[in-house]
């Protein structure tokens, strides 16, 4: 029978399965734990002098202090580069944290980044406003524009920063396209992956040079676990938990533990959350409320036919954005109007949520430079979770019939 299934089908399922085994960690004895134990200490005890030599020289044999290196810590970086196709992976306290060590890793002072103009709000802060601090400067272009990007090398250009899916305008980077454009003009290729996860899409098959993923998002997705991770190739990631061991930039063991608790569920998640949102999507479109509607499951969606290359099984992701005919003016008496989909700066829960991006994660942009993206006030970004889409529905339709 398994030499019939199709090579998709063959690979969903060592996903699900690398998934649902998850941080499995080896132990002495005739039984051991199937979850794994939340190892809540901040440094290891040795017998020798020579132990713990041993163990600072090689930490594949063991762990001595929690911000170098922790049981919880190793098993979530361990599954997570496993889920990537990664070489390797390092975990951080936060998605920004992941972020700002993997460009440490890579970058010193006089150094530049091309980034697409599309960005979280949050990296667009790190990136404009912090870096420039150490003396790193970035441009920020459309990274679909071929052109674009090669008028804004310089000589001291480094990185090429993009986003699998951007948020909150939806928008599909072209991985193939951007990973070889990069290779082509000797840059690194990083991606923030979070809106997707390897769940839906797997950026180092396309020849990306790191991966990024805030997994207080969907890789956590009960809003209850912070956290980041770098995974991709080993020289990189190894620079970057250096960076992370001076930086300080360590995630808790309790995070660690509910992230791998999380990934265990993460492909039934991101499918359920998928087609929930492809339901949404479709309602939305249709809805005489709603003006545009911005999801990569829709025909209409400029990058779709992109998109059903990069994301296979049909899955595009729990996100989605759109805006209200009735112009910004709409949005207070809709959103009061809610009764289930809470109003949250955050978003990948398990049940639904709504950002309005304006007033949150684009908070440090100006007016003028949020309109150039395409984030215009009426802009609300909805985080599909994994209720009955009936229910979802029921929702937006009684808020919209009391605009």
């Amino acid at each position: 029978m398994l030499d019939e299934l199709e090579p998709a089908a063959l690979e969903a399922r060592r996903l699900a399965t690398e998934a649902a085994h998850a941080g499995e960690i080896a132990e002495r004895g005739l039984s051991h734990s199937v979850a794994q134990p939340i190892y809540q200490t901040t440094v290891h005890s040795f017998k020798s002098l020579e132990d713990l030599d041993r163990v600072q020289t090689n930490p594949e044999e063991g762990w001595f202090y929690y911000r170098n290196a922790s049981p919880n810590r190793t098993a979530f970086e361990t599954a997570m580069a496993r889920l990537e196709g990664a070489e390797a992976a390092v975990s951080a306290g936060s998605g920004m944290g992941a972020i700002f060590i993997a460009l440490s890793a890579v970058l010193k002072s006089g150094d530049h980044i091309i980034a697409d103009e599309k960005i979280y709000g949050g990296t667009f802060a790190l990136l404009t406003q912090q870096l420039p601090r150490f003396g790193i400067e970035t441009t920020l272009v459309d990274t679909a524009d071929d052109l674009a990007v090669r008028t804004a090398l310089r000589p001291t250009t480094r990185v090429l920063f993009f986003e699998t899916i951007t948020n909150p305008t939806m928008q599909v980077s072209n991985l193939p396209a951007l990973a070889d454009l990069a290779r082509k003009l000797g840059l690194y290729s990083f991606v923030d992956a979070t809106f997707s996860t390897p769940a839906v899409c797997r950026p180092l098959q396309w020849g990306v040079d790191i991966v990024l993923h805030a997994s207080t998002k969907y890789i956590g997705g009960h809003s209850d676990a912070l956290g980041g991770i770098v995974a991709g190739r080993a020289d990189i990631v190894r620079a970057a938990n250096m960076a992370g061991r001076m930086m300080g930039v360590t995630q808790g063991p309790f995070d660690a533990w509910l992230n791998v608790r999380s990934l265990k569920t993460l492909p039934l998640r991101m499918a359920a959350h998928s087609r929930n949102a492809q339901i949404v999507a479709e309602w939305l479109e249709k809805h005489p409320a709603v003006g545009q509607v911005m999801y990569p499951g829709l025909p209409s969606h400029p990058q779709h036919e992109l998109a059903k290359k990069l994301m296979p099984d049909g899955l595009y992701g729990g996100m989605l954005g759109f805006e209200l005919a009735a112009g910004p003016q709409a949005l207070s008496p809709f959103v009061k109007a809610l009764k289930e989909i809470q109003l949250v700066p955050s978003l990948a829960d398990v049940i639904t949520t709504l950002s309005h991006p304006a007033i949150t994660s684009h908070r440090s942009l100006t007016p003028e430079q949020r309109a150039g993206i395409g984030v215009r006030d009426e802009l609300l970004r909805l985080s599909v979770g994994i209720e009955d889409p009936a229910d979802i529905l029921e929702d937006l339709e009684q808020a919209f019939r009391q605009l």
